[in-house]
């Protein structure tokens, strides 16, 4: 659903495809998609939600503003809990390893020079797949590189080449910028 007024949603309750209850919105982001559909949101879960299906997380949960299918006063998802806890649980590849998606949210990003990039926020997903995770870039970048404010930007899955407490890529600042100016047209 094409979202123009995403700050409205913030503290909306947000029910999944068969009405279930799920949490609050917390948090919105703008995505590097200008046009449709162009928002990640953050859900915080209820209780029932957070210990039954998101591994007792108190992390926000993301979705991407293509999972929303309807906003009145609550919004209403396209997917059930069942299907967002699917890739919330699931484990993502890195290297030689795996790590669970919930365990990536809010750590930081560095690049392979040990330069910080952002924060881990989110991810765009197809057919069962990891399409694009999401990185929150950190606003002296965003300065430096006229990148949008409270924007997340993509980030390959092949990029990423380690993660430990922090997760490491396999490409400089530089390749980065060069990567964001080419793919997504920012100055």
């Amino acid at each position: 659903m094409k979202i123009t007024n995403p700050h409205d949603l913030v503290g909306k309750e947000v029910y999944d495809a068969n009405g279930n209850v799920i949490g609050k919105i917390d948090k919105c982001w703008k995505s590097w998609n200008e046009e449709y559909p162009g928002w990640f949101f953050g859900i915080k879960p209820n209780e029932a939600t957070r210990d039954t299906w998101f591994r007792g997380t108190h992390k926000l949960v993301p979705i991407y503003s293509d999972y929303i299918k309807e906003v009145t006063d609550h919004v209403t998802l396209n997917r059930t809990t069942e299907q967002l806890g699917h890739f919330w649980n699931r484990a993502v590849p890195f290297g030689t390893t795996t790590y669970p998606t919930d365990q990536l949210v809010d750590m930081p990003i560095y690049d392979k020079n040990h330069s910080r990039v952002g924060t881990f926020y989110g991810w765009v997903e197809s057919d069962g797949t990891y399409k694009q995770y999401g990185c929150f870039v950190d606003p002296y970048l965003c300065d430096t590189w006229n990148l949008p404010h409270n924007a997340i930007m993509p980030l390959p899955p092949n990029y990423f080449y380690q993660v430990t407490d922090t997760i490491t890529l396999d490409r400089t600042l530089d390749e980065l910028r060069e990567y964001w100016q080419k793919q997504y047209r920012f100055k």
